[in-house]
């Protein structure tokens, strides 16, 4: 790397943590080791200089380990200006100039946060959501709190064998639980195992399983994958290359019988285009290129199976082929890309696999609701359950609780660090946590 472009990398990641101090709402992304938890710190000794009290600022982790490692890095900033211990390292003395401007607004204000550390709110999202949960027991579905059961394996182990009994019973509860069962081949062991699987994470499927309109969203979700996986397969086969690949394709076809997949390239005259309607066609290109690991076909393997023969013509067509397939495999993960096309469902059978989607949807939903009576008789809960009993808490039919708005008045910055995108629960949380918030409020 030249000094210049290393100097103006340096200068432009400068600029990147001067912004991420600003009294405005960020993400921030970099790889392990760029010094993000460095910047939490001091963005957290800015807020405090913003702040009426130091609880208005509230800093989410995901384990008591983080959470600690944070606390830490704060109050070891704060005392180490108290001890007039001014660090050597420049990143250092910027957080060291920020603690000071802290540890100034705390005295005018007597927080006194060396002797009150607990005003720091520096917690995990499961005890963040243990403590909205708490603050409104009524609301949040509890009436005394449950102990937080951190091995729940068994609970989910009852809960399923619960939902596979209703087989015992008449009705319609009875119909899902066989319908799903014959999926399985009636292996109910298996399916027990596959229904507390699910229940231990049932954050990212129950929103979804409850939807009126589920088919639908379920079907877009899935043509719009399907096309993000056939768009990496036209990076690598772009309508200059499809173009040159045509009349071999043609010609190999000829030479197939009709119930190779790579016949259906007979007639192939214009480019595809990467939507879900072209994937049978995609497929077929799929078939021609690779070999049944995936890999792309080597010169002594192609042959008449493959749709040239030991003619003039054959071995012409062959070599042309074999030299359009190194093109292709310059691509960066060119056999990966257009292997994914091989194992992606087919959508035209989507009405007669909607059906067994839906029953298990169902069935799942059993398994949930069995699981509540499972913790509630053993007077315990996990931690998903806590955050959806938060969420209730935050949010009810009728929009925001009375708890929610006195959290959106006393919260005025939100940090969360190692944001999941993954877990709706979470999301779901940080948007009802900021409902009322506004742009140009202050709160970030």
């Amino acid at each position: 790397m030249s000094t210049s472009l290393h100097e103006a990398q340096l200068q432009e990641d400068a600029i990147n943590r001067e912004r991420a101090l600003e009294l405005d709402s960020f993400i921030v992304e970099a790889p392990a080791g760029a010094g993000k938890t460095e910047l939490l710190t001091q963005r957290y000794l800015k807020l405090l200089q913003t702040v009426e009290e130091p609880e208005e600022i509230v800093a989410i982790t995901f384990t008591n380990k983080a959470a600690a490692e944070m606390r830490i890095r704060i109050l070891d900033s704060l005392t180490a200006v108290a001890n007039d211990a001014l660090p050597e390292k420049p990143h250092k003395q910027q957080t060291f100039e920020l603690a000071k401007a802290a540890m100034q607004i705390s005295a005018a204000r007597g927080w006194r946060l060396l002797e009150n550390p607990a005003r720091l709110n520096i917690t995990t999202i499961d005890a963040f959501c243990a403590k909205l949960a708490r603050q409104m027991p009524l609301l949040s579905r509890f009436g005394s709190q449950p102990v937080i059961s951190l091995e729940a394996d068994d609970h989910y182990a009852e809960a399923a064998q619960r939902t596979l009994e209703m087989l015992e019973q008449q009705g319609e509860f009875a119909d899902i639980v066989a319908e799903c069962l014959e999926h399985l081949d009636n292996n109910t062991e298996q399916l027990a195992k596959l229904l507390a699987s699910m229940l231990m994470q049932r954050d990212q499927w129950l929103h979804y399983t409850q939807q009126p309109d589920a088919k639908a969203e379920a079907e877009a979700a899935l043509r719009h994958l399907v096309t993000l996986d056939l768009a990496q397969a036209a990076n690598v086969l772009p309508a200059a290359l499809q173009t040159q690949l045509m009349p071999l394709a043609r010609y190999a076809a000829a030479n197939l019988s009709s119930d190779e997949s790579v016949t259906l390239l007979a007639d192939w005259e214009a480019p595809f285009d990467p939507v879900p309607e072209t994937l049978a066609m995609w497929r077929a290109v799929a078939e021609l290129l690779l070999t049944n690991d995936d890999s792309f076909r080597k010169e002594k393997g192609i042959n008449v199976k493959n749709g040239f023969p030991p003619t003039t013509e054959g071995k012409e067509k062959k070599q042309a082929f074999v030299d359009l397939m190194a093109v292709i495999s310059l691509h960066p993960d060119a056999a990966r890309d257009l292997a994914r096309v091989r194992h992606l469902p087919k959508l035209s059978h989507l009405e007669d696999t909607w059906h067994l989607v839906a029953a298990l949807a169902r069935l799942l939903n059993l398994a949930a609701a069995h699981l509540w009576t499972v913790f509630q008789e053993a007077n315990e809960v996990d931690f998903i359950g806590i955050a959806q009993r938060a969420l209730a808490a935050l949010q009810d039919d009728t929009g925001a609780t009375d708890l929610a708005l006195k959290l959106d008045y006393r919260i005025s910055h939100l940090l969360v660090d190692e944001f999941q995108d993954t877990s709706p629960t979470q999301v779901e949380l940080l948007r009802r946590l900021t409902r009322g918030w506004i742009a140009g409020d202050g709160r970030t």
